[in-house]
């Protein structure tokens, strides 16, 4: 080892040292890694840091013989070569910098994300086949944030779908206190108001169709639908009869992710 440094030293200053601790570095660490598959026990977060390292310091010994070399040097050609030297340096270590932290927590999301999704989708399968346990089971393995307008619409309708008018409405209003212009909360409390049979609460929900005209195309001609209907008129409606005839705007996945 000593040999080599002596070597290399004396062929091209502390540069030739510098290229010395390279080669050390591949065949004492590297090389050795890959050899006894370690990668096997580490995670990518783990890998990519791992080799993120080794460059970023290898790179740093180079550049300071790189450095030291052409710092006996007053031309101008080499203080340029040096400055972009520099320049490329510090633009690898934020490249990988960036890399090492940002890569291991957009795949978690993005898991996160799917799982969200995919479970949400079972949420609205289950309610739509009025398989309230089941929809329960799901919207709770979901991981859904409570603090999102999303839960707590699929919480009503899972209520509703038990025929728990009462509790649907209070969770319809949680949902719309995290977001008031949530279109889909606002068409489950219209029909809410309506199923109660009630002439007060008709009234309120043809109020709130008229404040709510304009929020959106689905809910729009989902409004008209019920105007066409007679549903804002006189008489007893169940939920099998009102959905037969004006079922709700569909909420997808990517409406709670938008959330």
């Amino acid at each position: 080892m000593v040999e080599v440094f002596q070597v290399l030293g004396g062929i091209a200053g502390f540069g030739g040292v510098a290229l010395g601790v390279l080669y050390l570095l591949y065949r004492d660490l590297v090389r050795d890694i890959i050899r006894r598959r370690m990668f096997r026990t580490l995670t990518a977060a783990q890998a990519t840091a791992l080799f993120g390292t080794v460059v970023v310091l290898a790179f740093a010994v180079a550049i300071l013989g790189i450095f030291a070399t052409l710092a006996e040097s007053k031309g101008v050609r080499q203080f340029v070569v040096l400055v972009g030297m520099l320049l490329l340096f510090l633009l690898a270590v934020l490249l990988i910098a960036v890399r090492t932290v940002t890569g291991p927590s957009a795949r978690a999301r993005g898991s996160g994300r799917n799982g969200v999704e995919r479970s949400l989708a079972a949420v609205r399968r289950h309610v739509e086949s009025d398989e309230p346990d089941q929809a329960e089971r799901a919207l709770e393995a979901s991981g859904s944030a409570r603090d999102s307008s999303a839960f707590w619409y699929w919480k009503a309708r899972i209520a509703l779908t038990r025929g728990n008018l009462d509790v649907a409405a209070g969770y319809v209003e949680e949902a719309l206190k995290l977001d008031g212009r949530d279109p889909y909360s606002i068409a489950l409390k219209i029909e809410l108001l309506l199923l109660a049979n009630d002439p007060d609460r008709r009234d309120r929900a043809a109020r709130l169709s008229v404040e709510s005209t304009g929020l959106s195309g689905e809910l729009d001609a989902w409004l008209r639908q019920l105007r066409a209907e007679g549903m804002f008129g006189g008489g007893v409606r169940t939920r099998t009869q009102f959905e037969a005839r004006c079922p709700l705007p569909t909420r997808t996945t990517e409406d709670a992710h938008a959330e």
